[in-house]
């Protein structure tokens, strides 16, 4: 070939004459690259006289070729020389080509731009319309996969100091989707460390990345790999990778691309957090919604009982009708139970035990003792600062009526109804109390016409005062000691006075006490028909149930003798005292009985006449009465047994009986005043009463 220099920016020379071949070619558009390079050769080979190839290497410089740019003519060197203006219209065919193949290359590259727009806006709609966060990592990897022409893709997402595996396809270990990188490790962990794009084309033998991972890469049969961050401004979320098992090497385009899709990646994986927030907070709304909606209603029903039980109260119903109130309001099962653990009144069933066999501060404890289900709601009652019971609630059997929570919502109500019922009822009682001590007190130490009004009161409220009625007066001695020992308050210590006083008031077993008062540590009680036995095993009985209410504490007791009548309580009241001092100062077994006091209580006693004389009655009294009615002689048989030292047969020569009458007499004596003249005791008691009576001018 013979080749031909030509400047490729030669200017265009007019054609040479109608109906040329290359003229007539240059004035049409042709669509295919390819024809119009086959329609310049056939042209150019009429003008030439010879065959002529289109050549696009550059390679166009001799005589036998033309060419512009990249685009030539060439011809064989048997061909004739070609003349100037020839040579210049062939090198206008060639920028004609070189324009047709341009324009086509661009309208491919705009056909290949418009379809990976498409593509990419696809792929970015897709993701913009999943919300589930997993649904989108797993939309992210499948996507990213077919985009960037992969084996392989998964998404780590941040944790702390590491970014985990969250989605993966396209994996044939396990251990691919179990992946953990921290820093550095990896490619994934080169992004995590320099939050820019990284790949690698030869995985196993690249040395830019660490070897953390290559035996799995050699497992996955991985040759190369590309991963971009998924980050927001200020906040690195994680990384987005994709790796192919065939030799290849990821373009900048690649790059690009993917660095685009991890973007819209980012957006979206943010936008379906928000969506899960936005959905959680409506679930979280719905749920409070509708738990305010039933505490609404809970209260609602609620505030119907609380009504109707205050309106029960107020009517004067007792606990009866408090419990009807509930069970049927609730439809369930109601207990109301006393301090000691009695049934008081029960509604709605049998479910409940007649007694609740131990007591205990937490209604749980209370519940398992008590062997009540789980369901049964237990609330203590209280009222004056005392746990004076508790109400037990149990929902009605096959899951109707209420539920645990609307039991829990009422359940101190209907307490405070009972409380509220029991103050009533503790008012009432602490005013019969309150005027049945002022009716003790003034029968006890109250002038004449006070005594009179106080036994018509006594009538009025009830209380009877029959015969042989006895004055009891104790003193509760340590409660202060206690109180110190123990850290009681005021309240605490004047409700251990106050429970003695119950205790002894509330007894069901034994003596009734018509009576009962306080008056600080002193206390007061008038029993009827007792016998000396029968009042010493009385208090000995409230002793023990003193010490019930507070272990530990002492008491000290006088008794008087029996009087026929409530006109001689004060006198009664006289002798329960010197008793009572007898036994603060002689001590024994807690209790004294005054007529077993003897000369003792001529000693204790007020000294006055009528204690004199009660004293000498109760020795002699029944001697001179038998005596002026059997015109007998036991006061000078006495008399005379005690001037011979005691001796019955020194007494019986004395007198100028047998001996065996002074014996008989002897045991007369004591049928008639229950003295027994072997006891020293007895002795003395009937020698001075014996004495006195002399004194006052009776005989003897």
């Amino acid at each position: 070939m013979e080749p031909v220099g030509v400047d490729a920016a030669a200017v265009l020379v007019p054609a040479p004459r109608v109906g040329c071949p290359v003229q007539d070619l240059l004035t049409t558009v042709p669509d295919d690259p390819g024809a119009a390079a086959a329609a310049v050769e056939r042209a150019a080979s009429e003008i030439v006289g010879g065959p002529v190839s289109v050549r696009t290497d550059g390679l166009t410089d001799g005589p036998r070729s033309v060419g512009s740019g990249p685009v030539g003519l060439s011809w064989t060197v048997e061909c004739p020389r070609v003349p100037a203006d020839r040579r210049r219209l062939l090198e206008q065919a060639c920028v004609w080509l070189r324009l047709v193949i341009e324009r086509d290359h661009a309208a491919t590259a705009l056909d290949d731009a418009a379809a990976e727009t498409a593509i990419v806006t696809d792929v970015v709609e897709a993701l913009l319309s999943v919300h589930d966060v997993d649904q989108l990592l797993l939309s992210i990897v499948d996507r990213t996969l077919g985009l960037l022409d992969s084996d392989i893709c998964g998404v780590l997402l941040r944790e702390g100091d590491e970014v985990r595996m969250r989605s993966c396809v396209g994996h044939r270990v396990i251990d691919t989707a179990r992946l953990r990188m921290r820093r550095g490790q990896g490619v994934a962990g080169l992004v995590f460390e320099t939050g820019r794009p990284a790949k690698v084309d030869r995985y196993v033998e690249d040395r830019t990345i660490s070897r953390d991972f290559v035996g799995l890469a050699e497992r996955e049969q991985t040759e190369s790999a590309l991963a971009v961050p998924l980050e927001l401004p200020g906040e690195f979320l994680g990384v987005l990778e994709v790796w192919r098992r065939r030799p290849s090497v990821f373009s900048e385009q690649d790059v690009r691309r993917m660095v685009t899709l991890a973007n819209f990646a980012t957006i979206a994986l943010r936008s379906a957090r928000l969506h899960d927030e936005q959905v959680r907070a409506n679930t979280g709304l719905e749920k409070a919604h509708a738990a305010l909606k039933h505490q609404v209603g809970v209260l609602g029903r609620s505030a119907e009982l609380q009504e109707a039980l205050l309106t029960t109260v107020l009517e004067g119903g007792g606990l009866p009708a408090v419990a009807r109130r509930v069970a049927v309001h609730l439809h369930c099962q109601v207990g109301i139970y006393d301090a000691a653990g009695t049934r008081l009144a029960v509604h709605g069933g049998d479910g409940l035990p007649q007694t609740l066999a131990t007591r205990s501060r937490s209604g749980r404890s209370l519940r398992r003792a008590a062997g009540l289900p789980t369901a049964a709601r237990m609330q203590p009652v209280y009222a004056d600062g005392d746990e004076i019971g508790c109400v037990c609630l149990l929902p009605a059997s096959g899951g109707e009526g209420s539920g645990e929570e609307m039991l829990d919502a009422v359940a101190a109500q209907v307490a405070m109804a009972c409380s509220l019922t029991l103050l009533r009822e503790r008012a009432a009682s602490r005013a019969r109390r309150e005027a049945l001590n002022e009716v003790l007190w003034d029968l006890l130490q109250g002038p004449p016409e006070h005594r009179v009004a106080a036994r018509a009161r006594a009538q009025q409220m009830g209380v009877t005062l029959g015969s042989r009625l006895r004055v009891l007066h104790g003193h509760l001695e340590n409660v202060e000691d206690l109180a110190a020992a123990h850290g009681w308050d005021t309240s605490r210590t004047d409700r251990l006075r106050r429970d003695v006083v119950r205790a002894l008031r509330d007894r069901e077993d034994g003596p009734r006490l018509a009576l009962v008062g306080r008056r600080g540590d002193l206390v007061v009680a008038v029993a009827e028909s007792l016998d000396a036995a029968g009042a010493r095993a009385l208090v000995h009985d409230i002793v023990a149930s003193c010490r019930a209410e507070a272990p530990g504490l002492r008491s000290s007791w006088g008794v008087s003798r029996p009087h026929d009548d409530a006109d001689s309580l004060p006198s009664a009241f006289n002798e329960a005292e010197t008793a009572l001092s007898a036994s603060h100062r002689l001590g024994g077994d807690n209790v004294f009985l005054y007529e077993e006091l003897g000369v003792v209580r001529l000693l204790l006693g007020s000294g006055s006449d009528p204690d004199l004389q009660t004293f000498i009655e109760d020795v002699t009294g029944p001697l001179v009465a038998y005596d002026r009615d059997n015109d007998g002689s036991l006061v000078r048989t006495l008399r005379a047994f005690f001037d011979a030292d005691c001796s019955q047969r020194a007494a019986s020569e004395k007198l100028f009986v047998h001996h065996k009458t002074l014996r008989y007499r002897l045991e007369r004596i004591k049928q008639l005043t229950g003295l027994d003249l072997s006891r020293h005791d007895d002795r003395m008691r009937a020698d001075v009463a014996l004495r006195l009576l002399q004194l006052n001018g009776d005989p003897a």
